[in-house]
Formats: C-alpha cells, sequence, structure tokens
C-alpha cells in the first residue's frame, strides 16, 4: 500500500487554471467538492481528503486517487509515492506546472492584451509576453 503526500511546496493558486492544465495532460474528468475522500487502489478509503479529485479510474489500472488540496497558499497536491513515480512517466508534477505555468502566462497576456512567444533554451521553456 503506497502512503500519500502533500507537496505543501508547490501550490496552484487559481482552481480553473489547474483544471485547464489536467484536461491538457488527459486527466478532464475531476470530482469538485469539501473534503472529499481519496481512496487507494484498491478501493480503500484513505484519511486524506482534498477538495479536487482525479479518481483512480481516470488514471491508470493499479493508481490510487489523485487530489489537490485547498490550503491559504492554493491547491497543493495529493499524491501517493506510486503515482508520483509511474503517471506520466514519473513527470506529472513537472508537466502539470508547466502546463499550469503556460495558462497562468496565457491569462496575463489576454488580459495585457498582447503577444506571447515561446522558446526553448535546452530543457527550460521561455515565454515572453510583450503588451
Amino acid at each position: 500500500m503506497s502512503k500519500y503526500l502533500v507537496y505543501e511546496q508547490i501550490a496552484f493558486k487559481d482552481r480553473r487554471l489547474l483544471l485547464a492544465a489536467l484536461a491538457e495532460l488527459g486527466y478532464g474528468t475531476v470530482e469538485e467538492g469539501e473534503a472529499l475522500s481519496l481512496y487507494g487502489y484498491q478501493g480503500d478509503r484513505r484519511p486524506e481528503t482534498a477538495e479536487v479529485v482525479v479518481r483512480r479510474q481516470h488514471l491508470a489500472p493499479a493508481s490510487n486517487d489523485l487530489g489537490f488540496a485547498r490550503t491559504a497558499q492554493g491547491y497543493v497536491p495529493v499524491i501517493s509515492e506510486y503515482d508520483g513515480r509511474t503517471l506520466l512517466g514519473g513527470q506529472l508534477l513537472v508537466k502539470l506546472r508547466t502546463a499550469y505555468g503556460e495558462r497562468v502566462v496565457e491569462e496575463v497576456r489576454r488580459r495585457l492584451n498582447g503577444t506571447a512567444r515561446r522558446a526553448m533554451d535546452g530543457h527550460l521553456i521561455k515565454i515572453r509576453v510583450r503588451y
């Protein structure tokens, strides 16, 4: 049984942008509510709760639920050790942070009525917004 880890150092401030980033990664079926219980891969109820949850049926066959708990800083990931190693080749948080960041930049670009230019510098994505 894989235990859940809470990544308090990673916070997604905007729920709407978080949901869009999850959908981009293929996790568009999301359950929202207050203190939703998280379940393990065998259907066992875990003590951890979250406000945004991707149920295990929408992940990989042996996955646990994927959750995001609301804190004062924003929505923080609540992910099992197993899923942290396996979802999206172990790159779930990296890819989610990238997709979320691109959504934030697009929101800023839209508000400023500007343009955005994306460039790759090795593994680093650089986005410039001009207004």
